[in-house]
């Protein structure tokens, strides 16, 4: 009983927190290829260009970028061009956030977006707009269909952008971060010491 009960724990505790289309949170980033790699996916590094319509493992410059984090490809969402991001935690290299942002913002493009997304997660919680009148900066919209996702776009000059949050990740990559900056610090403290 008791194996059963830690097993039970292990998998909830990994269970993904968002899905969109193939790509669930908490995968790792090796998962992650895998899966682009059998769907064949353009899978890049994030500021590569240039790249194919098939998967290419050269796309991810795995071996000059080993602490890259961030990759991305191009597909057609709503029959429009998107362009999907793809986070993953500095040192565990999960999947943590997934962005896909689109270069329209036609007013009927966002309507069926924001539909879409209300039909699936509920009425969306809140709605934080620019000042300054109707997209001249930035609209963003928020969805919590639980409370291990966040679910946000924002309808800016620039575009559309739909991003999805699994919240114990991106607590896990901040606690990362901030652990990464104070020994870094403390680094710099040790190297210059002698120097004062």
């Amino acid at each position: 009983m008791k194996k059963l009960f830690i097993t039970l724990i292990l998998l909830s505790s990994l269970s993904s927190a968002f899905t969109f289309d193939i790509w669930e949170s908490k995968i790792t980033l090796d998962k992650a290829i895998e899966t682009a790699k059998s769907n064949n996916l353009p899978l890049c590094k994030d500021g590569i260009f240039g790249v194919g319509k098939e998967f290419k493992e050269s796309y991810l410059y795995l071996e000059k970028y080993p602490n890259n984090r961030i990759f991305r490809y191009t597909t057609t969402l709503l029959n429009e061009k998107a362009t999907v991001y793809l986070y993953f935690t500095k040192n565990s290299k999960r999947l943590y956030t997934l962005k896909v942002r689109w270069i329209t913002r036609k007013k009927e493009f966002v309507d069926t977006l924001y539909k879409l997304l209300d039909e699936k997660y509920g009425k969306r919680e809140t709605v934080i707009s620019s000042n300054f009148g109707d997209l001249i900066l930035a609209k963003k919209r928020q969805w919590k269909p639980s409370d291990e996702t966040i679910i946000q776009t924002k309808t800016s000059m620039a575009g559309t952008e739909l991003n999805y949050y699994d919240v114990e990740e991106s607590h896990k990559e901040e606690e990362e971060r901030k652990k990464i900056k104070i020994e870094k610090k403390e680094k710099a403290l040790i190297k210059d010491a002698n120097k004062f």
